[in-house]
């Protein structure tokens, strides 16, 4: 616990602008909502609301406290940020802003997994990640881009219907 406390003041410290430093405090905090500690859970009650009302309403950056993101992440201009309930990031990622990481609602109402992506991933701005696929550590998804199939480790996605310019062969 000492340890995350630690990871997570390093994190906001680290993660610029007040804006980004805010947002990111009340999902850490909120996180605390899943723990099975009633002290805890009862602890991250106010994080969440704050994170609805501050985040969500105010900076429009929807990072619900149910995602799973690894210590190190950072938002750089956080406007327009959609992240799903279920995805899973790793560790050391960068988003910018307009950048959505979800699930897709099938026309006959299925709805698919989320994204699993590894660590160390760049998204440029207004990046759309959807589906269920999974991204490779240090792949690097540039601005627009909308990926909607799965990336190898180190592979650089651009463009709509993208196209992949760089991929390690070592993955």
């Amino acid at each position: 616990m000492a340890n995350n406390l630690q990871r997570a003041w390093r994190e906001i410290a680290s993660a610029g602008a007040l804006k980004a430093k805010l947002v990111i405090l009340f999902y850490r905090m909120a996180t605390l909502w899943r723990s099975r500690n009633p002290l805890l859970k009862l602890l991250g009650l106010p994080f969440v609301i704050l994170n609805k009302l501050v985040s969500e309403c105010l900076f429009c950056v929807e990072i619900p406290h149910h995602a799973r993101i690894g210590y190190g992440l950072k938002i750089y201009h956080p406007h327009s940020v959609v992240i799903g309930r279920d995805v899973i990031i790793g560790e050391n990622c960068i988003l910018r802003q307009g950048v959505t990481i979800g699930n897709v609602t099938h026309r006959d109402g299925r709805i698919s997994n989320s994204p699993v992506l590894g660590n160390d991933i760049e998204f440029g701005a207004n990046a759309i990640v959807i589906g269920d696929i999974h991204i490779g550590d240090g792949a690097t998804i540039g601005a627009g881009t909308v990926v909607t199939k799965d990336l190898s480790a180190g592979a650089v996605a651009v463009g709509n219907g993208f196209r992949i310019i760089h991929a390690d062969k070592q993955a």
